[in-house]
């Protein structure tokens, strides 16, 4: 049996959020996470992460990818509340994601999937999570909460992409 592919999600990808479907047959657990870092809502009206501090870049070897033991903690930023997904089938669920967030793995994407160890009740986990691409973007609204209270409506499911 393959390790559990463990996923900090903060927005549309949320269990019972809009996006939930994309992963839901997967999930075998999740728990409240956070991690720090800056939230931006994006113009199509979904959040992006920027974390100033993480480890490493997400690659297709999808197999070691699972393997991840270690990853630093962002201690940067304000505190960005989620969950901490752990997913089953990694090596399946792995390629859809990063299709679904619009990942390439060493070409030109929307978002990266970046290893950062993220804060639980029973302490600190190493997981992949996709953030924004390069620095926040000034002009984007700063977000304490996804969805954000403001907000009349969530997006309708979407399909990011190039």
């Amino acid at each position: 049996m393959s390790p559990l592919l463990r996923l900090f999600v903060y927005g549309s990808l949320k269990m019972g959020e809009c996006n939930d479907f994309v992963l839901k047959r997967w999930v075998e657990r999740f728990e409240e996470a956070r991690t720090q870092g800056e939230m931006r809502l994006r113009p199509d009206r979904y959040p992006s992460l920027f974390l100033p501090t993480y480890g490493e870049l997400g690659s297709a070897e999808y197999a070691r990818d699972l393997g991840l033991e270690s990853a630093p903690v962002c201690r940067q930023g304000h505190l960005v509340k989620g969950q901490l997904l752990y997913l089953r089938e990694g090596r399946e669920a792995l390629p859809v994601l990063d299709h679904f967030e619009g990942y390439f793995p060493g070409g030109r994407s929307e978002y990266q999937r970046v290893a950062v160890s993220v804060e639980t009740r029973d302490g600190l986990v190493p997981c992949w999570t996709y953030t924004g691409v390069g620095r926040p973007v000034p002009g984007w609204p700063l977000l304490q909460e996804w969805p954000p209270p403001e907000m009349e409506r969530e997006p309708e499911p979407f399909e990011h992409g190039l």
